[in-house]
C-alpha cells in the first residue's frame, strides 16, 4: 500500500515482507496504542532496553506518550505489528539543523534477526525525506553490533565515528542507485520466500469443497484430483462429506497434516471466519476464490480490508479475492474452476480477470502452448503482478511472462522490476481500461484504478514490456517468442504461392514497422532454376499456384541464407496441386535442415487449422492464422530485440525537492476536492519544487 503525509499525519499503513516471507504491518501510532506500546517496551529484555535508551529509564506514561501521535514534521514514529502485537518501534527527531534527524530503533527480542530493523529503516527514511530531512544520525553503543549491521548493510553511504564511548553513525537518506539495488535484493528474497507455498505446495485444502456437482468448490477440488496433483489434497465442508471419493473434514484444523495452501470457495460473508481458521491452523498461503469484496462497493471494501488484516496478522499471503485460482501444471496442481487442466510449458500467466484468463488459456491450447503457472489475482488485495514477476524471474520453468492488467498498484516498482525481468525473459502485457468506458468497466470489475494510457505506453516502452493491443495479439506474440529466436533486425522475406496474400502480408509488415528489402543477387540467381518462368523473384517471392510441397522445401533454405533478411514469413493457400499437411511438413523439414537462427513464421490458410506437422513439439516454425497476425507478432519481437540492444541505463540522481512547497500548491488546488487541474503558474511552481526548470513564457 502507498503511504502519504497530509496535515501533519501519516495517512496510511504499509506492509513489508520480511526475509522469512512473513509480512510486517507498519503504521503511525495513535493514542489508543498506549497500552500496546507500554507492553512492547516492558517486554524488551534488559539488554535490548539498554541498547535502545543507553541508560536506566522506567517504562512509564512519559515514555509512552513521547511516541504517540507524531507530527511527521519534527518527529516521526513507526510501529511494526505482527497480528495485534507491536514488535518494533522506529523514530526520527529533527535536530537544530533541520536537514538532519536523529533515528533510533527497537525490535522485540523474539523477533530480532528477521530483517525487521532494515525494513523499518527503509520506511522511516522514506517518510523523513518527505518531510525534508536529508540525513540521519544515530547514537549506537559499540556492543550493539546488530544495529550497526542494519545501518551498514542497508546500502546507504554510512560513516561512523567513536565519540564518548558511542558510535555516531551518519548517512544521507536520499536513495542512490546502490541503495535501490539493495532494497530490490531484499524485496526479491522476501517475496519469493513468501510465495513458495503457492507454487511448491506439498498439501492443499479446499474450504467449501461440496460433493454437489456444478458447485465452484466441488469442481475446483475435482480439478485438483483430475490433474493428478503431486501432493495431498483435502476437501473441507461443514458436513464432512467426501468429495470425489476423498475423505473430507468439517474444519481445516481437523486435517491430519499441516496445509501449505488453502483455497476458499464460500459465499463472501463466510470467508472471514474460514480464513481465520485456516491461518490459525498454520496456513500461510491463502487463495480466496469468493466474490463479494472491493468489487461490490463500500461494504465489500470493508470486508476485503478485514480479510487482509487477518492475513497480515498471521504473517501470510493472499491471492484474490474474487479470482479464478492458481495452477502449476508441472505439479499437477489445477486449483481453478476452469474447464480443463493446462499443459506444462515455459509460459507463466497472471490475469487480473478470471474469465479473460480462461479465454486466453483456451486460445493458447489451440496453439499448443504450455504453461509453467497460471495465477488469477482478481482484486489483488495482496499478491500482485509485481510479486509474481519476482517469483518468475528466478523460476527455471518460466521462459516467458504474460500479464493481463487492469490497474497498477505501484507503477514505479513495476517499472524497475519489469525492466530487470525483461532483460532475462520476455514480458508481454495486455493492459485494459485504455479508454474512459474501459476504465469504468475495470473499476466495477475488479476494483481497479485506471491509469493514463499515454503514461502506460511510456512505462512499458522504457521497461521493455511488450504491449499487445488485443487478446489475439497477446497469444500470437507468445507463440512466436516461446518458439523462435529474436530477429536481428526488421528485414523480412515473404514467400507465398498467392500474389494477393503476399500483398496483404507486405502491407501488414509495413504497418508493423517491418521492411521487405530486395533479395541479394546471389539469392535471386539461386532461386531462378527452382521456380517457373512467371514466378516473381522480388520480395514477396511468388511461387504461383502451381507450387508443390517440394517447391517450398527447395526454396526456403535459399531465402534463409540471404544476409539481407532477418526473418521469413511463409504463406500458403491450398491449390489443387498441393495440400496443407504436406506443405506444413515440407516447411518443417526445410527449416529444420537449414539450422537457421532466424525466426520463421508460417501462415497456412485452411479450414482445418494448423497442420499436424507444425503442431509437434520442437518444431522450429511458429504458425499463424493470418498474415496480419504474423506481421504484428514479428514487429513486437523486433521491438524487443531492439530494446535488448540498448544500454540498460541508470537512474539519474534525485533532484533537491521542496516537499513543503509542492504540498502547498497541491492543497491549494484541491481545496477539499478529489481532483483538479493546475493552472500554468501552479504547474510551473510544482515542477520547480521538484527540481525541474521551466522556460519563462
Amino acid at each position: 500500500m502507498s503511504a502519504a503525509t497530509h496535515d501533519g499525519q501519516w495517512a496510511a499503513t504499509v506492509d513489508v515482507i520480511l526475509r522469512d516471507g512473513a509480512t510486517l504491518r507498519l503504521r503511525a501510532p495513535a493514542k489508543e496504542d498506549a497500552g500496546a506500546l507500554a507492553a512492547f517496551f516492558t517486554g524488551l529484555s534488559e539488554r535490548s532496553f539498554y541498547m535502545r535508551f543507553h541508560g536506566i529509564r522506567r517504562v512509564d506514561d512519559g515514555l509512552v506518550q513521547h511516541f504517540l501521535e507524531p507530527d511527521w514534521q519534527e518527529r516521526g514514529v513507526l510501529i511494526g505489528e505482527l497480528g495485534d502485537r507491536i514488535v518494533a518501534v522506529a523514530e526520527f527527531m529533527r535536530l537544530r539543523d533541520e536537514s538532519v534527524a536523529e533515528a533510533a530503533f527497537a525490535v522485540a527480542d523474539d523477533h530480532q534477526g528477521r530483517g525487521i530493523g532494515t525494513r523499518l529503516l527503509e520506511q522511516l527514511a522514506l517518510r523523513a525525506a518527505e518531510a525534508g530531512v536529508e540525513r540521519f544520525v544515530a547514537e549506537v553503543l559499540p556492543e550493539n553490533r546488530a544495529m550497526l549491521g542494519v545501518f551498514e548493510g542497508a546500502g546507504l553511504e554510512v560513516t561512523r565515528e567513536l565519540d564518548g564511548g558511542e558510535f555516531e553513525v551518519r548517512f544521507p537518506i536520499a536513495p542512490t542507485e546502490r541503495y535501490r539495488a539493495r532494497v530490490d535484493e531484499r524485496d526479491h528474497l522476501a517475496v519469493t520466500t513468501s510465495l513458495r507455498p503457492f507454487f511448491e505446495p506439498n498439501s492443499v485444502a479446499v474450504i467449501g469443497a461440496s460433493r454437489r456437482r456444478g458447485s465452484i468448490g466441488g469442481e475446483l477440488f475435482r480439478n485438483i484430483l483430475a490433474a493428478d496433483f503431486a501432493g495431498a489434497a483435502y476437501p473441507v465442508n461443514r458436513d464432512g462429506e467426501a468429495v470425489g471419493g476423498v475423505k473430507a473434514y468439517k474444519a481445516i484444523a481437523d486435517v491430519p497434516e499441516s496445509v501449505d495452501l488453502a483455497v476458499v470457495c464460500l459465499p463472501g460473508g463466510l470467508v472471514l471466519d474460514a480464513a481465520e481458521a485456516a491461518l490459525a491452523s498454520g496456513v500461510t498461503a491463502l487463495c480466496v476464490i469468493s466474490s463479494g469484496f472491493a468489487e461490490i462497493g463500500a461494504e465489500g471494501r470493508d470486508r476485503q480490508e478485514r480479510l487482509l488484516h487477518l492475513v497480515r496478522a498471521h504473517g501470510g499471503r493472499l491471492v484474490g479475492p474474487n479470482c479464478l485460482g492458481i495452477a502449476v501444471p508441472r505439479l499437477g496442481l489445477n486449483a481453478t474452476f476452469g474447464p480443463r487442466a493446462l499443459p506444462p510449458g515455459p509460459i507463466a500467466f497472471s490475469s487480473q480477470s478470471g474469465a479473460l484468463g480462461l479465454a486466453l488459456l483456451e486460445k493458447a491450447s489451440e496453439r499448443n502452448l504450455g504453461f509453467s503457472a497460471f495465477v488469477s489475482i482478481g482484486n489483488k488485495a495482496d499478491v500482485s503482478s509485481n510479486d509474481l514477476l519476482e517469483w518468475w524471474e528466478d523460476d527455471d520453468e518460466t521462459e516467458l511472462v504474460l500479464l493481463y492488467l487492469e490497474s497498477f498498484g505501484n507503477p514505479q516498482k513495476f517499472a524497475r522490476l519489469a525492466q530487470r525481468v525483461a532483460r532475462r525473459k520476455p514480458v508481454l502485457a495486455l493492459k485494459a481500461g485504455s479508454t474512459e468506458a474501459g476504465a469504468r468497466a475495470a473499476s466495477s470489475h475488479t476494483a481497479a484504478l485506471a491509469s493514463s494510457d499515454t503514461v502506460v505506453e511510456a512505462l512499458f516502452s522504457q521497461a521493455g514490456v511488450i504491449r499487445a493491443g488485443t487478446l489475439e495479439e497477446l497469444v500470437d506474440a507468445a507463440a512466436l517468442l516461446s518458439s523462435q529466436p529474436l530477429p536481428r533486425g526488421r528485414r523480412v522475406g515473404v514467400l507465398t504461392n498467392a500474389g494477393g496474400l503476399g500483398i496483404l502480408c507486405a502491407d501488414a509488415c509495413a504497418a508493423a514497422g517491418l521492411e521487405l528489402p530486395q533479395l541479394s543477387e546471389e539469392t535471386r540467381a539461386a532461386l531462378q532454376p527452382l521456380l517457373p518462368e512467371d514466378a516473381s523473384l522480388a520480395n514477396p517471392v511468388d511461387l504461383l499456384g502451381s507450387a508443390t510441397a517440394a517447391t517450398f522445401e527447395a526454396v526456403i533454405p535459399t531465402l534463409l541464407e540471404d544476409k539481407r533478411l532477418d526473418s521469413l514469413i511463409v504463406l500458403f493457400v491450398p491449390p489443387v496441386v498441393a495440400g496443407t499437411d504436406e506443405v506444413g511438413a515440407a516447411i518443417r523439414d526445410a527449416v529444420g535442415r537449414s539450422g537457421t537462427d532466424k525466426p520463421v513464421l508460417a501462415v497456412l490458410i485452411s479450414g482445418r487449422g494448423t497442420p499436424a506437422a507444425l503442431r509437434e513439439d520442437g518444431v522450429a516454425v511458429a504458425s499463424f492464422a493470418y498474415p496480419e497476425s504474423a506481421a504484428r507478432a514479428l514487429g513486437l519481437a523486433a521491438a524487443r530485440a531492439e530494446w535488448l540492444r540498448r544500454p540498460a541505463g541508470s537512474v539519474p540522481p534525485a533532484p533537491d525537492v521542496d516537499h513543503a512547497a509542492a504540498r502547498r500548491i497541491v492543497d491549494a488546488a484541491l481545496e477539499g476536492r478529489s481532483e483538479a487541474w493546475l493552472d500554468a503558474e501552479a504547474t510551473r511552481g510544482l515542477l520547480e519544487a521538484y527540481g525541474r526548470r521551466t522556460r519563462p513564457s
